[in-house]
């Protein structure tokens, strides 16, 4: 996270002065690195855009309706400690298989005394989906009630047993591999299978505590196992730690990434035994000064293989072009995504990843500081991308915002992925420098694409619970009820759970597909999935990660528009197999698996 240019802040341990709302750099000042028209300041100088006869937005947060209670623990002390600010996050996942996407949440603890007394400090909380709108907390019963400092979650099927498991990453103690098990009543539990996995040390903790942030479950040598991508955060130091001081109010302030030396992003190998292995060296992967927070894992080339693009603070992104054999190769800012396109790299946070102009190819998105435009970087084919946020609509509405999560939805189910960010600043006492565009919390933002990658901001006709404030994190999509509707859960950081149900309308219609591998992995990650539609293709990707510290629905969820059927659905497995699906009916679900030829219906 950047602070240069928005609060002035002495670093006592530096002498360092970074001046209050400075202007930015030259190299930074590009059309969407503008104050937006759009801001608080002027509404009423930009024009509301309308929505297409028949669709309506809207949002509704069913929270507590859901039987969902949950309190989020930030750990925040006057110190400000930059460990305060970065969680938490949450995932989707059906761990009981019935159909229906049950909702794990990450819960922090406090990192400096004084700690809860014993028994008393809050947990992580599992919640079953029991239809109907209502959860159940099953956290006891499954076994799932984590202390730590909890950072995030990625979700996969490591042992292709058919049942998800669940990682949790952390900050100051290992991170826990959670192994789905039969609990021996007919239901399901985790176990805590971390060191027997081998991922209960590593080399790179025994002289600084262990950071993780995003993690993605992938097969990155196709061999059909799911191997696993930790990102790794800034080195932290306890007893050297700087004293970051917020000049306007003299309180301390969470110091900024450049305080601190890089690490290095972790890849294990999946041996097949319940096993893991350090292949990050190996691999090749092992990039120095990571800064990473957000990551996402898809085949941005084409050529069957899975890519890695990783989103960092400060200092320039990764991407991990996959050479097959297990091997990566780190590319340099020819690339076009590693920094904006001025040549900067920027605080970045998430990533959402899809085909946001149309022409077949996964693009990137990813959010970024106050005062820095979340960046649109466009495939333009053979892992080369361009800076296309200028002229995208999406530069000017998040320049006052603070984004973390962010993903790529059909709102409207017209066929083209929309864009919704999670916003939330870091600095606690950021509302004292009295500026309205800049606070704590902040509301979040939803982009309606027009297919060919020009957005608009929706924000404010999206339903009461996008013109409220939060502390944003964590940003997860799932139609928990299976409507057709993608829903949404919002991490607020130091708040209560945000759950909210997408209760929209739309005449365009649908189709859900969930893809079994049975060669591939079995949660198909990193299959291509092509739709006919009336005359039209329409190209998603079965990615791994995504967002911010959190884990979507696993299945593809597509919109038709007014189409009432798919004319034909190709499947392009990890494997390598091509499969086709033909004529199936909208508006309903399906599980593809690989090397069948019939589609079974599904809730």
């Amino acid at each position: 996270m950047r602070y240069v240019g928005i609060a002035a802040v002495v670093i006592v341990a530096g002498a360092v002065v970074w001046w209050a709302l400075a202007k930015p750099p030259a190299p930074t000042a590009s059309p969407p690195q503008t104050p937006p028209e759009d801001s608080s300041a002027a509404p009423s100088s930009t024009p509301t855009p309308t929505l297409p006869a028949g669709v309506v937005l809207n949002f509704v947060d069913t929270t507590a309706a859901a039987g969902i209670d949950f309190q989020h623990v930030d750990g925040r002390t006057d110190m400000e400690y930059l460990m305060d600010s970065t969680g938490s996050g949450a995932a989707w996942l059906d761990y009981d298989q019935d159909g229906l996407l049950d909702l794990f949440l990450v819960q922090g603890h406090p990192f400096v005394p004084p700690y809860p007394a014993a028994g008393t400090a809050a947990a992580s909380k599992l919640y079953r989906n029991l239809g109907n709108g209502r959860f159940q907390d099953t956290t006891a019963s499954a076994q799932v009630a984590h202390v730590g400092c909890g950072q995030g979650a990625a979700v996969g099927d490591f042992d292709n047993d058919g049942f998800p498991d669940l990682f949790v990453t952390c900050y100051g103690k290992p991170n826990v591999l959670y192994h789905n098990v039969p609990d021996g009543k007919g239901g399901r539990k985790f176990e805590n299978v971390t060191a027997r996995a081998g991922m209960a040390t590593h080399p790179d903790w025994a002289d600084r505590p262990n950071w993780s942030t995003s993690a993605a479950f992938l097969d990155y040598d196709n061999d059909g196992l799911l191997d696993l991508f930790v990102c790794s955060y800034v080195r932290i130091d306890l007893a050297k730690y700087p004293d970051c001081v917020q000049a306007a109010t003299q309180k301390h302030t969470p110091c900024p990434p450049l305080r601190f030396a890089g690490t290095v992003c972790v890849l294990y190998r999946n041996r097949g035994d319940g096993t893991f292995a350090d292949a990050t060296k190996e691999a090749g992967v092992n990039a120095p000064n990571a800064k990473s927070l957000g990551v996402v894992a898809l085949d941005l080339d084409d050529d069957g293989r899975i890519d890695i693009f990783v989103a960092n603070d400060g200092v320039p992104n990764f991407l991990f072009r996959n050479l097959g054999q297990g091997k990566f190769e780190s590319l340099g800012p020819a690339c076009g995504c590693l920094v904006n396109g001025v040549g900067n790299p920027q605080a970045y946070m998430g990533v959402a990843a899809g085909d946001l102009d149309g022409d077949g190819r996964p693009d990137l998105y990813s959010t970024a500081f106050a005062q820095e435009a979340n960046s649109f970087f466009r495939n333009l084919g053979k892992l080369r991308f361009i800076d296309a946020t200028n002229g995208s609509g999406l530069g000017p509405p998040s320049w006052h915002r603070l984004g973390f999560g962010t993903c790529a939805l059909d709102v409207d189910r017209d066929g083209n992925l929309d864009l919704v960010v999670a916003n939330g600043h870091v600095m606690a006492h950021i509302d004292r420098d009295g500026n309205p565009n800049n606070t704590f919390r902040q509301p979040p933002l939803l982009f309606v694409n027009d297919g060919r990658g020009r957005f608009r901001d929706f924000s404010r006709q999206a339903g009461v619970a996008f013109q409220k404030n939060y502390v944003g994190r964590g940003l997860a999509l799932a139609d928990y009820d299976n409507d057709g509707r993608v829903d949404l859960y919002l991490a607020d950081s130091g708040g209560k759970a945000v759950l909210l149900h997408n209760e929209g309308q739309t005449p365009n219609h649908w189709i859900r597909l969930e893809l079994v591998g049975t060669k591939s992995n079995r949660d198909a990650v990193g299959a291509k999935v092509t739709f006919q539609v009336g005359g039209r293709t329409i190209v998603r990707h079965r990615e791994a990660g995504g967002s911010y510290l959190s884990a979507h629905d696993p299945r593809l969820l597509v919109g038709l528009g007014p189409a009432e059927r798919v004319d034909r659905i190709e499947i392009r497995w990890p494997s390598g197999l091509v499969q086709q699906f033909e004529a199936l009916a909208g508006d309903h679900s399906y599980r593809l698996t690989e090397g069948t030829a019939a589609a079974e219906r599904r809730p």
